[in-house]
């Protein structure tokens, strides 16, 4: 505080520093108070704009990204930094921080004891080959692009990844899961939501407890296991690859050219096997299906002649 009662003129110089300093401290809190005021949502609205955010980050920057409800979509560029911007809901609050090399942020309550999920929905850029990783708890997942490894986990909702290489590591509980256009290596797990793959060349494992899991367009090396979900697999446009799919309880579909397919090692301990005549040789690939109570069916492409 001024001392009471004197004259400014009276006053040391020190002193009237000191004065002069407490004065635009005050009135800086005061502004920045009005700013944060201005930037909370009004009572009962749904969200408010999460205002820009831009990290320094190196080229493989190791970041994790948490948002226990919304949606997330991951996208990437060649610079050394990575964006955030979007909204978050009228209960959150952003969190976030790190270096050059490591760098994470999400959402959490803005008020202790909330036991509403936070939300958020975010589009994040990021240097093409950083290592991602993504958690929602229901929410949506998106991806593109991504070159180093990415790691995406959701309970409920959606994950969909395109055009991804490098490693890529998807995991989900309930929620339902595409993929297109991946290479490099590929790894799936799933519970009872449908899983889809389309034009993969990443050396791939799937597993699944009772979703279905399909295949389409180019197949890679792949195993792909489930305990009671159907397994629908195009061959027809594999190129020399091996592709191994059991089941316990679930069907397992193939789809072959006739005049080209694959080499079929097929079997079911206790469920039927059905296979049409058609022409295989290694080079075209080989498909080992195997399932203890499902059944194994075999048939020609529907663009196909039968």
């Amino acid at each position: 505080m001024c001392p009471k009662r004197v004259s400014l003129a009276l006053m040391p110089f020190t002193a009237l520093r000191r004065c002069a300093q407490r004065a635009i401290s005050v009135m800086s809190f005061a502004a920045c108070a009005a700013t944060l005021a201005a930037q909370l949502p009004a009572p009962g609205t749904s969200g408010q704009p999460t205002p820009m955010r831009g990290f320094r980050a190196t080229p493989t920057v190791n970041m994790r990204i948490y948002v226990p409800s919304g949606r997330v979509r991951v996208a990437v560029w060649d610079r050394d930094s990575i964006s955030v911007s979007g909204t978050i809901g009228a209960t959150s609050s952003m969190f976030g921080g790190g270096n050059a090399g490591f760098v994470k942020f999400g959402v959490e309550p803005l008020r202790t004891g909330d036991t509403r999920l936070p939300e958020a929905d975010w589009m994040v850029t990021v240097p093409r080959r950083a290592k991602v990783w993504v958690k929602v708890t229901v929410g949506t997942i998106e991806t593109v692009g991504t070159a180093g490894e990415l790691e995406l986990y959701a309970v409920g909702g959606a994950i969909t990844v395109q055009q991804a290489s490098g490693v890529t590591s998807v995991e989900s509980i309930d929620a339902a899961v595409r993929i297109e256009n991946v290479r490099g290596d590929l790894r799936v797990r799933g519970g009872k939501a449908p899983m889809v793959l389309r034009d993969i060349t990443a050396t791939t494992s799937v597993t699944s407890v009772s979703g279905g899991v399909t295949f389409s367009g180019q197949t890679p090396d792949c195993r792909v296991e489930t305990i009671g979900g159907e397994i629908i697999f195009d061959a027809t446009h594999m190129r020399g690859v091996l592709a191994e799919l059991q089941t316990h309880s679930g069907a397992i579909r193939v789809s072959v050219d006739a005049t080209r397919a694959p080499v079929l090692d097929l079997s079911s301990r206790s469920g039927r096997v059905v296979k049409p005549t058609v022409t295989s040789a290694a080079a075209h690939g080989r498909v080992v299906a195997r399932t203890f109570k499902g059944e194994v069916m075999v048939q020609l492409s529907p663009d196909r002649p039968r």
